[in-house]
């Protein structure tokens, strides 16, 4: 029985799934990342937490941007202190062209705390019809280099913001129109404030307390109801509440605190410009207003506009500093005196026409009117001087890698000092230290404490009670009582600090080893526990006859300290198979230091990622896990037979691979720095390397560079498929101050100093020396003296050493360029290449360069970079004080490209000689002293060759071949009929002629001439039998027929059939004689004829091919030869 669904169940179980779906609960149907937002009965997003907010709104993920059209409200206060690469929201980059928030953010009373932006404020850009309403902002840090018109709370306003504070924050930018609260409004801001903030934009204009722009072209902005309590620092333009009021009115508003114009000028203490139509209304100022002229209110109308504003009761203090010049008269503006200011009487002139806006009282304001709709803070009572500061003065030794307390002072801060470098600067005048710094975009940067120089990219870097500050000098902020330290930041301690306690106490506990047997316990060993440990090598260990383990593995690094003390482990020796990953010394390290150690003569062999000292440094960037390899030494060799994935074998003499990384969530970094490290090391990753895909990321230090390499060198020759290179394979970080000289050969991306680069690399003041070459037979691409593929930025780097060319894309500094060699964008800068080739052919300086005539740029920078090998070395030698002899580097090249000449022929046949000549003549072109240095082998092939061709020519063989035929017929033809052997007349030593030993027919079982054989030959039609011992002979043991000279003297010109028969078969030859006369003429030039070809033996039933040699001696008479072979007639 079927069941029918009828129209009226249809239509119950649609009524039950609405009533189904009516009573689910209103939790959010937006799910987002990881988490999934509340609703409330508004419709609004609830945000309940600070991974909430960033990753709906803040976060760096560009499905984002859909939630920019949507209402949230917080429920709770926010801490974003530990974000620390917050994007914007609404932010333009990356995303499209200008998204807007086009919602509603209800702050619903709360606050977000220690907020960090690099790049403008809380919001980029608030749409028309959005809002921004209850929120508070505390303790922000907002940097803006390239963002227009920043501002802590948002960038650019064109819709509604009311009831928002911005307190106790700082923001430092490089752009014009900066403000605490909006850099530009073009929409309402109501019963808002700026509290105890810090505005600094001291190479830019239009800078404000409140807002950089009220107003702009078309658009007018208005704000009502609204305070600045800030300390604003501008170049021009500058307002304690606005910076240049264009459009629009402001009404009912104040500013205090404290305006500098750093150009002396254009500054007003509320209005840096204020030009028609703008109108200010009800406001006043009391602030400090440093700079020569502007005005006390007001400072100008601006050069763009023809009318200023206006100002409808607009008050300023008198007791404050103002500009001695006026540059705009303005109507509308009184003075007060503070005492005038704080009388009840003023209230009623401030309020005008809005009484009910205004109120008065003596805790608030330091007594002076203030807004009922924006509370400012509490008067704050007298209060005792702040707390000495301490301050404490670190250097940084490099060679031990420790830091050193240089010295200590306190300073007492006084009423007007707010930031840290108002202590320096009472510290410096007290004499108790010395620093200099200079302007820089975020604010002063300290170069030097105490003449200690820090050079780029070196820097002094603080820290606030052992916790590093977050803004610069000029920004951080005290408390009094801090212990301030001031330390020597670089790669080697990763710009990073200890606790103050350890510099001061920097005992650890370190486990000694002083045998062989305390090492080998750490062989092989994957013991977490033991791997944290710190160790000392006390004496030097020889490993000879020990199989070694790596210490730890990929999956268990090595995460403690390991300090060589500058001994020494010797024979190394490490086997691991074609399929291990992690081969070193260290199988991978994490968060270590290693240190000091020397490692001699290894043999390590194995899969991928490997080198001598590790095989992967890894980080943990979340954990601030950096690595350091420093003042280490390694020589060897690294065999690597395998993959780590495809294409990549991560093979190198110090490191497989180094690496860094970077924290998805709070943006913290974590490197590798390998400094002063050296390795001669022969690399060898030869699996398929004349497939250019297989053996990637080979070099002579490092196989993959992710982390920062100082200071260090290879020397060991480097072999790989592709992306190989002297110092590093494959480098995707940065290097500096390096070298390598070791040769290299591959097939894909081959450099002497890297294979290629990754777009964010960076290499500087470099060099390389060794020879690059192509794996032979193959279609090698990208080969370049320096590096194969360049990606990233090179600068100041040089290459000495000969290229031989590959099959496409070969430069004499690289084989490649992705990247600009002109303007102010260049990211290759002060490089030349040695662009004479192994061929001593002239390459370009980079192999896709393609000249353009109207490209004068690039022409001269290409031209500039295309240098011979002299000039490379000179200039290696000016730069880095390499002492490059020239002679010398030229002597090996000469010997080298000699070597290359000599070929010895196998066998030597009689048409070797020419090659031979050829080979002698490249020789005899060294000096006496060169010759001694060429290759011995090849030298002593080549002689033994040469005695060899000289016996052939003074006594020529004739001979024949045919192993594979027994009784079959045959007929061999030299040359036409005849092969032409010539003697000088009279002075013939003998002709030889070769009887196959391989015939039975001519040879006894001992291998002799057959005892029975008969040599004859016809003249004038009779055969006479040749005599043995006079005619001819044959030694022992051979099959070699040596006709004496006297014999063939006495032939005749003309035709003469030989025979050499046994009663097995014979064989028949033909010698034809010239006359003298005749052999004159058809010699050219008194040459000798040297041929060698290749024969047809037609054996009856099959064809074979076998190779005939005539071998000539002089000149004059000549003698030709046929020779055949017939079976016996029995």
């Amino acid at each position: 029985m079927k069941t029918l669904l009828t129209k009226s169940k249809l239509y119950a179980l649609i009524l039950a799934f609405f009533l189904v779906v009516s009573t689910m609960p209103l939790t959010a149907q937006n799910v987002f990342a990881e988490t999934t937002l509340g609703v409330d009965s508004d419709g609004y997003l609830l945000i309940t937490s600070e991974d909430e907010l960033v990753e709906h709104l803040m976060s760096a993920n560009k499905a984002y941007k859909s939630e920019l059209s949507k209402n949230f409200r917080l429920t709770k206060d926010l801490d974003l202190s530990k974000y620390t690469k917050l994007k914007n929201i609404g932010r333009s980059a990356n995303y499209e062209s200008n998204p807007l928030f086009k919602g509603n953010f209800d702050g619903n009373g709360h606050t977000i705390r220690n907020v960090n932006l690099s790049e403008g404020g809380i919001f980029s850009n608030i749409d028309v019809n959005a809002s921004v309403k209850n929120l508070s902002i505390e303790n922000a840090s907002v940097s803006a280099k390239s963002t227009e018109y920043p501002g802590i709370l948002a960038s650019k306003n064109l819709g509604t913001i009311e009831n928002c504070k911005i307190v106790n924050s700082n923001i430092n930018s490089s752009q014009s129109g900066t403000g605490g609260f909006v850099g530009q409004n073009v929409g309402t801001i109501s019963k808002s404030a700026v509290i105890n903030t810090n505005v600094n934009a001291e190479k830019s204009m239009q800078v404000g307390g409140f807002a950089g722009f009220n107003g702009y072209s078309s658009k007018f902005g208005t704000i009502d109801q609204c305070f600045a309590d800030a300390n604003v620092v501008g170049s021009a333009n500058v307002g304690g509440f606005v910076g240049k009021a264009e459009k629009g009115n402001i009404s009912n508003t104040y500013a205090v605190g404290s305006v500098k114009a750093n150009s002396n000028e254009k500054i007003g203490g509320f209005a840096g410009i204020l030009a028609s139509p703008s109108q200010l209304k009800n406001v006043y100022a009391s602030n400090d207003v440093n700079a020569s002229s502007g005005g006390p209110l007001a400072g100008w109308k601006g050069s763009s506009f023809s009318n200023p504003g206006e100002v409808v009761n607009g008050y300023y203090n008198s007791d404050k500093p103002k500009p001695a010049t006026e540059m705009q008269a303005y109507g509308g503006i009184t003075a007060k005196t503070t005492a005038e200011m704080t009388a009840p009487a003023f209230l009623n002139s401030i309020a005008g026409d809005s009484s009910s806006v205004w109120t008065q009282d003596a805790n608030h304001n330091n007594g002076m009117p203030y807004l009922s709709a924006v509370l400012p803070p509490e008067t704050a009572p007298l209060v005792p001087p702040k707390a000495p500061v301490k301050f404490v003065i670190c250097n940084y030794n490099k060679d031990t890698n420790t830091f050193k307390k240089l010295k200590e002072f306190t300073v007492q801060p006084e009423k007007e000092d707010s930031v840290v470098l108002d202590l320096m600067n009472r510290a410096k005048a007290e004499n108790k230290f010395t620093f200099t710094s200079e302007a820089s975009t975020w604010g002063e940067f300290v170069t030097s404490i105490d003449g200690i120089e820090a050079p780029k990219p070196d820097g002094w870097m603080f820290n606030v009670n052992d916790i590093q500050s977050p803004v610069g000098v000029s920004s951080a902020s005290f408390n009094g009582g801090e212990t301030i330290l001031w330390f020597y930041g670089c790669d080697q301690n990763h710009y990073k600090a200890p606790p103050l306690t350890k510099i001061e106490n920097p005992e650890e506990e370190f486990v000694e080893i002083n045998s062989k047997e305390d090492l080998m316990k750490l062989s092989g060993t994957t013991d977490d526990q033991l791997l944290s440990k710190n160790y000392k090598l006390n004496k030097d260990i020889d490993l000879s006859g020990v199989n070694f383990e790596p210490i730890g593995s990929l999956e268990h690094p090595f995460t403690g300290k390991f300090f060589g003390q500058k001994h020494t482990i010797k024979n190394l020796n490490i086997e691991k198979d074609k399929d291990s990953k992690g081969v070193g010394f260290f199988a991978a390290i994490k968060g270590a230091v290693v240190k000091d150690l020397k490692i001699e003569n290894a043999k390590v062999k194995g899969g991928a990622v490997i080198g001598v000292l590790v095989g992967e440094a890894q980080v943990d960037a979340s954990a601030g896990k950096n690595n350091l390899i420093a003042h280490c030494n390694v020589s060897g060799i690294v065999e690597a037979k395998g993959e780590r994935v495809i294409k990549v074998a991560d093979a190198g003499g110090l490191v497989g691979a180094a690496q860094e990384a970077t924290d998805p969530n709070t943006y913290d970094y974590a490197t590798t720095t390998i400094f002063d490290a050296h390795a001669d090391v022969k690399v060898t990753a030869d699996v398929g390397a004349k497939d250019k895909a297989i053996s990637g990321h080979v070099g002579g230090l490092v196989g993959h560079n992710k982390g920062k390499i100082i200071d260090s060198s290879s020397k060991g020759d480097v072999l790989g498929g592709n992306t190989t290179g002297g110092l590093v394979g494959y480098n995707d970080g940065s290097v500096r101050g390096s070298k390598s000289t070791g040769n290299v050969k591959g097939a894909f991306n081959v450099g002497g100093f890297f294979g290629a680069s990754g777009p964010y690399s960076a290499t500087k003041d470099s060099y390389s020396t060794g020879d690059v070459k192509p794996v032979e037979d193959t279609k090698a691409e990208f080969i370049g003296g320096f590096a194969g593929t360049i990606s990233g930025k090179v600068e100041n780097c040089i290459s000495t050493g000969t290229v031989t060319p590959g099959w496409s894309w070969n430069g004499g500094f690289a084989g490649k360029i992705d990247g600009s060699l002109t303007g102010p964008n260049a990211t290759i800068k002060d490089v030349y290449g040695n662009c004479n080739d192994f061929n001593n052919e002239t390459l370009k300086a980079f192999g896709n360069y393609m000249p353009n005539p109207s490209d004068t740029a690039l022409t001269a920078a290409a031209e500039k970079m295309q240098v011979d090998k002299k000039t490379s070395e000179n200039l290696v030698n000016e730069k880095f004080g390499a002492n490059i002899n020239h002679d010398d580097t030229q002597s090996k090249l000469d010997i080298e490209r000699v070597e290359a000449k000599i070929v010895v022929p196998n066998p030597v046949l009689l048409d070797s000689e020419d090659v031979l000549n050829s080979s002698r003549a490249a020789v005899n072109s060294l000096t006496k002293e060169q010759q001694k240095k060429l290759n011995k082998d090849k030298l002593e092939a080549l002689e033994k060759a040469e005695k060899t061709l000289n016996k052939i020519k003074t006594e020529p063989t004739l001979g024949f071949l045919d192993s594979a035929a027994l009784n079959k017929d045959f007929n061999v033809e030299f040359d036409g009929s005849f092969g032409k052997i010539k003697f000088e007349e009279g002075k013939a030593k003998g002709l030889k002629l070769r009887v196959d030993s391989d015939y039975k027919y001519f040879a006894d079982a001992s291998g002799n001439l057959h005892p029975k054989a008969k040599v004859s030959i016809k003249i004038d039609g009779v055969e006479k039998t040749l005599v043995y011992g006079t005619d001819y002979t044959s030694e022992e043991g051979s099959t070699i027929i040596s006709f004496s000279s006297s014999f063939l003297k006495s032939l005749k010109p003309g035709s003469y059939v030989g025979r050499i028969q046994t009663n097995a078969g014979y064989a028949e030859f033909t010698l034809a004689i010239q006359s003298k006369q005749a052999a004159i003429g058809q010699t050219t030039g008194g040459q000798a004829t040297r041929k060698a070809r290749l024969g047809r033996v037609n054996t009856g039933d099959s064809t074979n091919t076998a190779a005939f040699v005539i071998f000539p001696v002089a000149i004059i008479a000549t003698i030709g030869l046929s020779l055949g072979r017939k079976k016996l007639n029995k």
